[in-house]
């Protein structure tokens, strides 16, 4: 893909190997806030035990990575979101292909990157609400090899549960990212959605091999 994805990665993969393993339980809060705090801080005390236990194998960690984004990511909300624009334009059959192969590629951008995991430990501060439905909590990945990096979750009452919407890495919008990535692609000549898919469907191919 196009923009800075080698960076991207670099960072995401502390962000999102710190959580990638829990799906925190509904639990009972006086605000959004709170239980948009509790999600957070429950995913990342998990997700530092399993990726420290080393009876499993990378394959299971994976497993759970992937299974991870399809129950605390609106992944659905996200998709509508990053296509922008080019949603509404979209035919009901684009619209059901791009949310599947976004989420494949989502899990095959970063699962695979998982091994990468050397310590670091998430540091839960406060959360502020943005909404009457979304709050956004913040945090610090302390490392031991390196800076702190500031790290914002934006989490989201569905009605069904806190589902995590977006993650802010030292102010970088991983939602807003890929939006302007994909409206890039899109809008060369001759790709438009269905280019998009194939182009995502590349990436996915690529990073299995």
């Amino acid at each position: 893909m196009v923009m800075n994805r080698r960076f991207f990665h670099g960072l995401l993969i502390a962000a999102m190997a710190m959580t990638a393993f829990v799906q925190a339980p509904a639990i009972a809060a006086e605000s959004k806030e709170q239980a948009a705090l509790a999600l957070v801080k429950n995913i990342g005390d998990e997700a530092v035990k399993t990726l420290a236990d080393t009876s499993l194998s990378e394959k299971q960690k994976q497993e759970h990575f992937e299974k991870f984004l399809d129950n605390s990511f609106d992944m659905p909300r996200i998709g509508r979101f990053v296509l922008g624009q080019y949603w509404r334009d979209a035919s009901s059959e684009q619209q059901t292909e791009f949310l599947k192969v976004f989420r494949d590629f989502m899990v095959a951008s970063y699962s695979e990157k998982i091994g990468s995991y050397s310590g670091e430990n998430l540091e839960i501060k406060d959360a502020t609400s943005l909404n009457d439905k979304e709050s956004l909590v913040h945090s610090v990945i302390t490392r031991p090899n390196g800076p702190p990096i500031k790290l914002d979750w934006r989490v989201r009452d569905t009605g069904n549960g806190e589902k995590i919407v977006d993650v802010i890495i030292e102010g970088i919008s991983m939602a807003q990212t890929h939006r302007s990535e994909f409206a890039s692609v899109i809008s060369q000549p001759g790709m438009g959605v269905d280019g998009l898919i194939n182009k995502l469907k590349e990436q996915i191919k690529t990073a299995s091999n």
